[in-house]
């Protein structure tokens, strides 16, 4: 708009200079006919997600570019999406899903569903979620080097960047050879003495990873969300807003199969002090916490 602006004003002081109104105001016409133009073709080419990236500048080829340049705190609006994704994908007649999905502004997206479908999406705490919903949000310092956990079954992409993935904790539901990697991970991190405990969790250490393990996994336990709290041995690995608390913070949500649980985040490849792993559920408070020297 900024740049319009100055556009208009420079051609209004050509005009004032002398040149033929009628040449500076059809110029002007052309250029904004054009932007106009070319900004409509790119929102019908990304509809439904027309309002996203229109600064055509950036690197929009390179895939997951914008999100290491710009904020991306758009994952809301593929809520809508993912609902109509899960209703395709689940052939159960109730999804159950977290309780922030259906009790907040999270669940606009459902709201302008047909009725039917609407009452599809539930919340038993009794039971594990079918699905997760992950958004990649502003960014940040974890998305260098944490690898997608649980599997992701579907990501919705606008200019080759994610908005919104649509994970699953159920191994049924991937395919064979994705599961056969994360029981792979399980007897790995499981082959050593673990490193803590809590909550039923056993906390083991492998390969740059946190794994958290349960091996008699009832329904539910992978409802309350996991935190890490990272602390760096080095204080200037740490952004200037986190240098007062000392650590990194990130969330990372868990994987049922074969009667257990499996949950897992891969570390930073600097070094670092100690670990705080904590299952938290709002409302409710803290369920259990380990921490972990190193």
């Amino acid at each position: 708009c900024l740049l319009a602006t100055f556009a208009l004003m420079g051609l209004r002081q050509l005009s004032a200079r002398g040149l033929r109104k009628r040449w500076v105001g059809g110029a002007a016409c052309a250029l904004m006919a054009a932007g106009l133009g070319a900004a409509a073709l790119e929102m019908a080419q990304i509809h439904p997600h027309q309002y996203l990236y229109f600064n055509l500048l950036a690197d929009r080829k390179t895939p997951e570019r914008l999100q290491t340049r710009y904020t991306m705190d758009y994952y809301l609006m593929a809520m809508r999406q993912s609902y109509e994704y899960m209703l395709r994908h689940s052939p159960d007649d109730s999804i159950n899903l977290e309780e922030k999905y259906l009790n907040s502004n999270l669940n606009l997206g459902a709201m302008i569903l047909p009725p039917a479908d609407r009452h599809r999406f539930i919340h038993d705490p009794g039971r594990d979620p079918d699905f997760y919903l992950t958004g990649k949000g502003v960014k940040s310092w974890q998305q260098d080097f944490i690898e997608p956990f649980p599997p992701v079954l579907h990501q919705f992409k606008v200019y080759n960047n994610t908005m919104l993935a649509v994970s699953t904790p159920d191994l049924s539901r991937v395919d064979p050879a994705v599961a056969d990697d994360y029981r792979a991970l399980h007897r790995a991190a499981t082959a050593g003495a673990p490193v803590a405990r809590g909550g039923g969790f056993d906390v083991h250490l492998h390969g740059g990873q946190l794994a958290w393990v349960k091996e008699a996994c009832e329904p539910g336990a992978l409802m309350p969300l996991f935190r890490l709290a990272l602390y760096p041995a080095d204080a200037d690995r740490l952004p200037n807003h986190l240098r007062e608390r000392g650590y990194f913070e990130l969330s990372a949500l868990g994987v049922r199969f074969d009667g257990k649980c499996l949950g897992a985040a891969r570390l930073p490849d600097f070094a670092l002090a100690r670990i705080r792993l904590r299952q938290f559920v709002p409302g409710r408070g803290l369920l259990w916490e380990a921490n972990i020297p190193l």
